[in-house]
Formats: structure tokens, sequence, C-alpha cells
């Protein structure tokens, strides 16, 4: 995933077949792994996944993406996502996992084919799909709120949702994000945000719109020490 969205045009990356295979055969691990999961959340969660919303932009760190998936399938099928995925040879892997589990992925980043991708995260909002973004992604630094979401916030009115998957177990990878595998059966606790009206982040007097999300990104995503694994 990216976080951004300007920069140059060019074509995506995209898999071979025996890559695709493969794809297939770790996405029905994955699968598996993820249905062991078990979610748990506090009433106004609860609140949020029962109520009605307009097509929203999501938003969510990069090292926390393991049980969007899982999660989107069990508590909001009847809603369309679309997702921004760098155009990288690594995003072609997610971007083709994320189409295996019903997802539609949007290929760009601010490195490459920036503009492209924001004309389509628009199309998809207005044929009502929520579009997800890793603010953060897909180079980091860890945890840093790029532009871009606000930016499309403003382009379309769409609000915004604060997502954060806080794992109690898990390894964490030596990735430039340390990545979450939450260990098989473990708990995932959910905490939601929302931001109805970018107007209403924008009156925070003093503070960029960008600089108020990160803050209350930071507020609901809670690091855990757990060992890291190559």
């Amino acid at each position: 995933m990216a976080g951004d969205e300007s920069g140059k045009q060019s074509s995506t990356r995209q898999l071979g077949w025996l890559q695709v295979c493969l794809l297939r055969l770790l996405a029905g691990i994955l699968g598996v792994w993820s249905r062991t999961l078990r979610f748990r959340w506090e009433p106004e969660v609860q609140t949020f996944i029962d109520g009605t919303h307009p097509p929203s932009i999501i938003l969510l760190w990069h090292n926390r993406l393991f049980a969007v998936p899982v999660f989107y399938r069990r508590y909001f099928s009847r809603r369309r996502q679309a997702v921004l995925i760098s155009s990288s040879k690594d995003g072609a892997w997610l971007a083709s996992f994320l189409q295996l589990v019903g997802m539609h992925p949007v290929r760009g980043s601010r490195y490459n084919r920036g503009s492209q991708a924001v004309r389509e995260l628009i199309a998809a909002i207005h044929d009502g799909y929520d579009v997800g973004i890793t603010p953060d992604g897909s180079r980091g630094p860890m945890y840093d709120m790029k532009p871009g979401a606000v930016a499309l916030a403003v382009k379309t009115g769409a609000p915004i949702v604060l997502l954060a998957f806080n794992y109690r177990t898990a390894w964490r990878l030596n990735s430039w994000d340390r990545f979450y595998l939450p260990l098989p059966f473990s708990t995932v606790e959910v905490c939601v945000d929302r931001v109805d009206r970018l107007e209403d982040v924008r009156s925070v007097a003093g503070q960029d719109a960008t600089e108020v999300l990160k803050t209350r990104m930071q507020r609901i995503a809670t690091d855990r020490d757990t060992d890291g694994v190559a």
C-alpha cells in the first residue's frame, strides 16, 4: 500500500503464472491462519459496525495489515473495498492477494503512477467503495502520516475512518515497519476513530489536518513488545 497520491506515471508490476500459483497456496494458508483470530472491541466499535456509513476513506498503519481481509469478510461483507497498493514488485504480491480475497487494488504511490491512482480512488468512492490507505506506506518511515488521505478527503468529501488492529501476541518482522504477524488463535483488539467532517479536524488551532489525524491514529494504535523474526 501507499500513502500519498502524486508522482510520475508508469506501468505497474504484475505476477507471472507460477507466482500466482504460489500466491494461491499462500493465500489458502493465510486464510486458515486468519480465521483462528479472535477480535475484541469496546461498545463504540460495535456501534460503528452496526451503523450505516457512506463510502469512506479507511486509514490503517502499514504494519497492521494482516487482519484486514478477514475482518472485512466477517463484519463488513456487504461493503466493497478498494485498497491503494504500491505499483512496485512487492506491491504486485499484495495486490494479487487482495484480489483473491475480494478486494479491489488500485496501484500507485507518490513515486510512481500517482495522479492516475488518485483518479481511480476518486472514481472508486463515487462508485460506492470504501478506500483503504496506509498513510505511512509503502516505504515509510513507520507511523509517518503523509498528506494523501487528507487531499483525497478534500476532493471527495468522504468521511475518514481511523482503524487500528492491536495484536496482543504477535511476531514482528525485521522490515522497515516491523510488520505484525499475530500468533494463531490470538486476540486482536479493534479500535476505531471517525472523522465525519474534515472541517472538524481543520478547526484545531495551530495544527495541520494531517498532523491531527496522525495524533489520533497514534492514540488508538498501540505497540507491544514482541520478538522480531527474520
